[in-house]
Parts: C-alpha cells; sequence; structure tokens
C-alpha cells in the first residue's frame, strides 16, 4: 500500500491524543485523533499559525474520532477572523460535529465551508 507523501512527512503536533500535519494540495491541516481540553491549546495554536497565509485553508477531519465544544469553538473562532478574502474549509466533518455545527448557527459563518463531499 502507497503512502500518501504528507502522511510521511513529520507531524507540526503530536501527543497521545492527537497528531496534526501540514497538507500542501490544498494547503491546510490534517487532524488525526482526540481533540479536548488537554490539547485544545495547541490545536489553537497550530490553526492561528495559518492564519495569516493566502487562499482557503482547509482542515481535514476525516480522521477526527472526538471534538469537544473548545475545538469546536476554535475552528468557529479562526474562521470568524479570517480577511474576507479567504474560507475556512472543513473537509470530513463527522456528522455529529456537523450537526452541531448547524443548530448553534456557526454553519452560516461567511468564513466558513463545511465540504460535504466524501474525503
Amino acid at each position: 500500500m502507497a503512502v500518501r507523501a504528507e502522511e510521511e512527512d513529520d507531524p507540526v503536533y503530536a501527543d497521545k491524543q492527537l497528531v496534526i500535519r501540514r497538507t500542501s494540495t490544498p494547503d491546510g491541516l490534517r487532524i488525526t485523533g482526540v481533540i479536548d481540553l488537554f490539547n485544545v491549546d495547541s490545536f489553537a495554536r497550530t490553526l492561528n499559525a495559518l492564519l495569516a497565509g493566502e487562499g482557503d485553508l482547509h482542515i481535514d477531519l476525516s480522521r477526527l474520532e472526538f471534538c469537544d465544544v473548545s475545538g469546536i469553538r476554535v475552528l468557529v473562532s479562526a474562521a470568524e477572523r479570517l480577511d474576507g478574502q479567504r474560507r475556512l474549509v472543513l473537509q470530513g466533518l463527522p456528522p455529529q460535529l456537523r450537526t452541531v455545527m448547524t443548530v448553534v448557527g456557526w454553519a452560516a459563518l461567511p468564513g466558513l465551508v463545511i465540504d460535504q463531499a466524501e474525503s
């Protein structure tokens, strides 16, 4: 089985629950594991470091096992801080998170796109 190049790269953050890797096509991050109170600050720092770039920022969440409300708020906060020229594109958002974001109205933020295509 072939391993994609971005999966061979060293993670930008890793702990026992969470691994964050940069992706280049499209530009963004791939999240694997669990985001919770114990690692949300590291997730926020990693995401915020990419907000000053250009073009849409893609976050692949297809390998996310669990995300508490603190992790969701990091995503929402990042989308709110984008300058209108960029969007935060969430790919592979687990159905439960999609439901929460839709019910509370976060899915309608102008800087946030929930990509419903299969990852």
